[in-house]
């Protein structure tokens, strides 16, 4: 990025790295354009006094409430300009300030909005044309909250091997060998950040962040509470045992799977993370009495403090005096939530907004205006789809452990595990359960389709499956009762490859976003996760449109023309509603078929993600994009994310199967990059793409405009949303 510089988005370089689903591993996407690192914005001028909260704010209790008196903020210079910076999103989501309650995408906003933060930050990581690069392995590992972290591993000669935590420079003498001895990781934190919240006098301040919150941010996030609905909770309970402090600015957590890159994932500003929040806080509501049990009372330790969070309306926020990193130059921040693009549009052009997330379609109007496009962000959705429903776990994986409890090859059952007429996209499996007919009504929402499995008898408590004691779990690995070519995986698969073969990707990439998003084949992890710009991409992994194979395959599926099923396209996360349609139509037209969408909110469905229910094909926004041509090599770990059953719960797309925990056990101990590590990832690669389990579509940019009478200057950073709003200088009025 360059200092003061504002760009018309159709000179965006478009490429970078594939998020993983809800928190990847080495394939979370980069953000940003071809460009010189940022330089230091204009010194912020000194600030006005802190308003007083509009009536009816979603604020704390009053400071009687709370048992220790908070410090007050100190005043403001008068000399800091009075100035309202408003800012016009599809969604403002809700105020949940507790991680345990952080659904994605709503827990996003608390982190790149400037109210909470992370621990890790973005190292200016850039490729040979002066592109950024933001994977968790490479660039998202700067000093932030955490001012570094080191392992301390079990050793190959019976000791330990201390490392720092980027460096691993003595990685190869540690032995990973066994699940129960996983070592530890020691974080360091940074003294001086205060947390503050907001109440009807001005801001108060509430004491120092600690070891002690970083310790009860992870576990609350998953590490520690299992009930955690957090976007992170997969993270934090994968890779972390219950965490500690260790002293009052060093906190530690014995590793529960070691991953060079976990810290980086769970918690850095590249992508959804866990927050840092205020244990004492929510240990004095609880005490007074006050804590709701639900999404807790804003606070946090970032540039701005919210007031007001109105969910799905508006978000009112001041900005802070002393933030130890940057100050804003202006006072308040406000975020309005307009659901139409064209209505964010309108908003820039009256005046209504400074910035908005305008429409494609309006952009080179508003351009020959006079408003202007940021090139900082740089972000770009990669539309692609999930085939939910196809959960082929029938027992937890090894190393399966909650507390005390090993799970390990106890039996599963899914609610949406329903591989019935009604849905033939999911395949079964399950040997015993060849031959049933899947055909008859009563068994079309049944879990199982209502085949009978020896030892395997249950019944559910809303979403959990519950068992008798003779019931006996199993799965790919046991070949007398699982395999993947029964008759049902066959006709899914092939129903599946009908509908990814039938897209005409090039037509809606032309039409849909005007030339400015391309052809996605790959989507999210369990499918084949990689862009055909990505440097392990190869031919063989294309869906191109065919529409004589797309025929051909639907027969094979014994699906007939005019069979209707849903199509869910979440709102409210960055998915194109328009890109939704135009598949749908494609399908329509191509293969006679009659899917209809369901446009809810993201958030609205997100518990039948949690509880393994959701099982209609549906689209989403973090898959690849053509930024991964930015990649010079590629490996990695391939991402956890929940695809096999947990027993801390957490997120999951409505897909499972144990084979995903054993493809991450072997690729989380192999050297990045490495032949052996690159070979392995090939041969994943090559059975996701046959599974056809997620597949791509098209990619999406995300325009940032912005009304350069009242916008001077915005040091946006690469990240997986706009960002960095305190260093916006607003322009003369």
């Amino acid at each position: 990025m360059k200092s003061k510089a504002f760009w018309f988005l159709g000179l965006v370089a478009i490429a970078a790295l594939v998020l993983a689903a809800c928190g990847g591993a080495d394939e979370t996407p980069a953000a940003s354009e071809p460009a010189a690192p940022a330089a230091a914005p204009t010194a912020p001028a000194p600030q006005a006094p802190a308003p007083a909260a509009p009536s009816g704010q979603a604020a704390a209790p009053a400071a009687t409430a709370v048992p220790v008196q908070p410090t007050p903020a100190p005043a403001i210079p008068t000399e800091q300009a009075a100035i309202t910076i408003t800012v016009a999103f599809d969604n403002v989501g809700t105020p949940q300030f507790r991680n345990v309650k952080g659904t994605w995408p709503d827990v996003l906003f608390h982190g790149f909005f400037g109210f909470q933060e992370p621990l890790l930050g973005w190292e200016p990581t850039y490729d040979d044309q002066g592109n950024p690069i933001r994977s968790t392995g490479e660039a998202c590992h700067a000093p932030f909250v955490a001012t570094g972290w080191e392992w301390e591993l079990p050793s190959k000669d019976g000791g330990t091997v201390k490392m720092d935590g980027k460096a691993l420079e003595n990685f190869d003498d540690a032995d990973l060998s066994d699940p129960d001895n996983q070592g530890i990781i020691r974080v360091f934190i940074q003294e001086g950040i205060d947390f503050y919240r907001a109440e009807p006098d001005g801001l108060v301040k509430m004491g120092p962040l600690t070891a002690e919150d970083v310790a009860w941010s992870f576990n609350d996030a998953g590490s520690e509470n299992t009930n955690s609905a957090h976007s992170n909770s997969s993270q934090a309970y994968e890779y972390y045992k219950p965490w500690r402090a260790e002293s009052e600015y060093v906190a530690v957590a014995e590793n529960r799977a070691f991953r060079s890159d976990g810290l980086q994932d769970a918690s850095s500003i590249c992508q959804d993370a866990i927050w840092i929040q205020s244990k004492a806080y929510n240990d004095e509501l609880e005490a007074a009495g006050n804590d709701d049990g639900t999404f807790g009372f804003p606070h946090g330790s970032g540039p701005f403090v919210v007031e007001e969070w109105l969910p799905a309306e508006r978000i009112n926020s001041v900005a802070r005096v002393d933030h130890w990193r940057q100050s804003a130059p202006f006072q308040r921040l406000i975020f309005v939530q307009a659901n139409e693009a064209q209505q964010r549009s309108a908003m820039l052009q009256t005046g209504a907004a400074d910035i908005a997330m305008a429409s494609i379609q309006d952009v080179g109007r508003l351009e020959d205006e006079g408003f202007k496009f940021h090139e900082g962000l740089d972000a770009i959705n990669g539309n692609f789809f999930y085939f939910s429903g196809n959960l082929w776990s029938f027992a937890y994986p090894p190393n399966s452990k909650l507390g005390d409890d090993d799970l390990s090859g106890k039996p599963v059952m899914r609610k949406g595990f329903l591989p019935s007429d009604k849905y033939p996209w999911i395949g079964d499996p399950r040997l015993e359960c060849v031959g049933i007919d899947r055909s008859d009504p009563a068994v079309q929402d049944t879990p199982g389709a209502g085949c009978e499995v020896a030892n395997f008898s249950f019944e559910f408590d809303g979403f959990d499956s519950r068992f008798t004691d003779d019931s006996v779990g199993f799965d790919y690995n046991s070949t007398d009762r699982f395999s993947y070519d029964t008759p049902r995986m066959q006709t899914a698969k092939a129903f599946r490859k009908a509908l990814a073969h039938s897209i005409d990707r090039e037509l809606i990439a032309a039409s849909v976003t005007g030339g400015y998003g391309g052809a996605v084949y790959g989507g999210a992890f369990p499918g084949m996760s990689l862009h055909q710009t990505h440097p392990e991409y190869q031919s063989r992994w294309t869906y191109a449109f065919d529409p004589e194979l797309a025929n051909q395959y639907l027969a094979e599926s014994g699906v007939e023309p005019g069979f209707e099923f849903e199509f869910f396209c979440s709102q409210g996360n960055g998915t194109s509603l328009e890109v939704c349609e135009a598949v749908v139509g494609q399908w329509k037209e191509n293969l006679g078929l009659e899917p209809y969408i369901d446009s809810t909110q993201y958030s609205s469905r997100r518990p039948t993600m949690l509880g393994r229910e959701i099982h209609v094909p549906w689209m989403t926004r973090w898959g690849p994009t053509s930024k991964h041509g930015r990649l010079g090599e590629g490996g990695g770990t391939l991402p956890g994310g929940g695809t096999w059953p947990l027993p801390a719960g957490g997120w999951n797309p409505g897909i499972e199967d144990n084979r995903y925990w054993s493809f991450r056990e072997e690729t989380r101990v192999q050297k990045k990059a490495s032949p052996e590590n690159l070979t392995s990832r090939e041969a994943i690669n090559d059975w996701a793409y046959d599974m056809t389990l997620s597949v791509g579509t098209v990619e999406v940019p995300v325009l940032i405009g912005f009304n350069p009478d009242t916008v001077e200057s915005w040091n946006l950073a690469p990240y997986e949303l706009p960002n960095s709003f305190e260093t916006i200088v607003p322009a003369s009025r």
